[in-house]
């Protein structure tokens, strides 16, 4: 992935989604990184100052607008986690609510754009309030299941450096709801 400069402090929702976000993944697709050909994909913050956005990958180009409309992948976070993960605070990253490609992985969308069912992730971090974001295919709130885990095996498992099935079976995530959906959404990642 292209080296991207600093966000800005304070940058709004509006920038980041109709600015930064297709600046970022053009740079990404030029520079050989694997990246969808056609996926959507809806943003939904909530709180104070949030709002929707409707992003739109068609062959290879990324266009960003205000709203709402039907989409592969629907992601909903709070205002104040997304900051977090957009400036890089409370142990939170971009990859939280952006889906990231890891090196030498295929591009899997079209796997994950069949998928149906919602994945909830409540990661703790020390001294904050768990990280909550949902990522919802195809509009589908179900099955639904939720991830518990702390935030920095969470991302050792985004990174490889944490394996997902030895960090359950020590007990350090919990899963509720349908385990099958989890193991597709899993699957997504090898």
């Amino acid at each position: 992935m292209a080296e991207q400069s600093p966000v800005p402090e304070n940058i709004t929702p509006e920038q980041f989604f109709e600015e930064l976000l297709p600046m970022g993944f053009a740079a990404q697709a030029s520079g050989g990184d694997a990246a969808p050909t056609d996926v959507t994909i809806q943003f939904c913050l909530t709180g104070s100052g949030g709002g929707e956005w409707h992003a739109t990958i068609n062959h290879g180009a990324m266009q960003v607008q205000r709203g709402s409309a039907g989409a592969n992948f629907t992601v909903t976070v709070s205002v104040d986690d997304w900051r977090d993960a957009v400036l890089g605070r409370n142990g939170a990253t971009l990859g939280l609510i952006i889906p990231q490609n890891r090196p030498g992985r295929p591009d899997n969308s079209a796997r994950a754009k069949v998928l149906k069912g919602t994945m909830a992730l409540e990661l703790s971090r020390p001294d904050h309030d768990p990280f909550r974001v949902e990522t919802s295919f195809n509009n589908s709130a179900a099955p639904r299941t939720l991830l518990r885990m702390t935030m920095a095996d969470y991302l050792g498992m985004q990174d490889g450096s944490q394996n997902g099935q030895q960090l359950f079976m020590q007990g350090r995530i919990r899963v509720e709801g349908d385990m099958g959906f989890l193991m597709q959404v899993a699957s997504l990642n090898m």
